[in-house]
């Protein structure tokens, strides 16, 4: 399969994506009306992603439950990079002009545009991938004291699952490939290698830096012979969980994601968050925050549940056994 077939869009999925997108621009430009002085005061709620609009649906259904009102209690504006991270500066400048209530952020690198944007707008972050402490994005995870707050995970804990997952799973694999999206930061990686070494593990580092270098990169790694792969979490990963499952049921290599996407698409296990219930509950953060509360009051969430999912017909075709007690501890196996 040539690489423009194997990593295209869909076309129907394509239309959608354009027209969720020029709708979420119409009431951008909408919301920065009411967000001009002199306006009628209703709050503007600015939305700032990597890639995708389900941010964005996440988050009204979230707000909705707190019981805001869309058009008149609240507002958005809306803008994606569409898979390109270098367009986000200006995306988030841009937002911050309209002097939002709150600027949400999905993922790190739209979180890193936002800081370098504006120290004064509260921000609620939605960040997989970085230590918030370690980062400088706030003081403690008790009190930030910062324009930041949301939700983070422990990088340490979650990577070293991972790696110990992976080894359950592939008990004789030796050579490992990290898929990293550059744009995450250094914090993830770190704490990557650092597991995979207490696993045994001889790691390589594929390095992507926007949505159109995942196949390139992926084909590349495959020269190193690798025994498995570990899918770093990103925002641009998660979008290509399809395609990327797809690559590695070609190539017959085992791998691990941190989103079910790719497991349902036919990987061979996941272990992460429900990334939807992570996106409704930082819609707490923002409401609170439009009540008067200061982001840098409210305390960052680490959230400690996470859901296992495995194929055990992705599994058979690798040749590899999945123990009853690797069974017995999903959350969901594909049948």
């Amino acid at each position: 399969m040539t690489r423009t077939a194997a990593f295209r869009w869909a076309p129907e999925a394509m239309r959608r994506r354009d027209l969720l997108c020029a709708a979420s621009l119409v009431l951008a430009g909408a919301s920065r009306a009411v967000a001009q002085p002199g306006a009628a005061g209703v709050p503007l709620v600015a939305v700032l992603v990597s890639t995708g609009v389900h941010p964005l649906d996440y988050l009204r259904q979230g707000l909705r439950a707190q019981g805001w009102r869309e058009g008149e209690g609240v507002n958005f504006a809306f803008r994606s990079a569409d898979g390109n991270p270098r367009d986000l500066s200006g995306l988030a400048r841009h937002l911050a002009s309209l002097r939002p209530a709150v600027l949400f952020c999905a993922g790190p690198a739209a979180l890193d545009a936002a800081v370098h944007a504006t120290s004064s707008v509260p921000i609620v972050a939605l960040d997989l991938e970085t230590d918030p402490v370690r980062s400088g994005l706030v003081r403690s995870l008790e009190h930030p004291r910062t324009n930041v707050t949301g939700l983070f995970l422990d990088q340490r804990a979650i990577t070293a699952k991972w790696c110990e997952l992976l080894r359950q799973a592939v008990p004789k694999a030796r050579k490992l490939n990290l898929l990293w999206e550059a744009s995450t930061g250094p914090w993830q990686l770190a704490a990557a290698k650092d597991a995979a070494r207490a696993q045994r593990f001889d790691v390589d580092i594929l390095v992507v830096r926007d949505d159109s270098e995942f196949e390139q990169e992926l084909t590349d790694g495959m020269k190193r012979s690798p025994d498995a792969l570990m899918l770093l979490s990103s925002p641009l990963v998660r979008a290509r969980s399809k395609a990327i499952a797809e690559f590695c049921v070609r190539q017959r290599l085992p791998a691990i994601s941190p989103f079910a996407e790719f497991t349902r698409a036919g990987g061979l296990m996941s272990y992460g968050p429900d990334v939807r219930d992570f996106y409704l509950r930082t819609a707490s953060f923002v409401h609170r925050i439009l009540k008067g509360a200061r982001a840098g009051d409210l305390p960052i969430l680490l959230p400690t549940q996470f859901e296992l999912v495995l194929n055990p017909g992705a599994a058979a075709a690798l040749n590899l056994e999945l123990t009853p007690a690797l069974r017995a501890a999903a959350n969901e196996v594909i049948q």
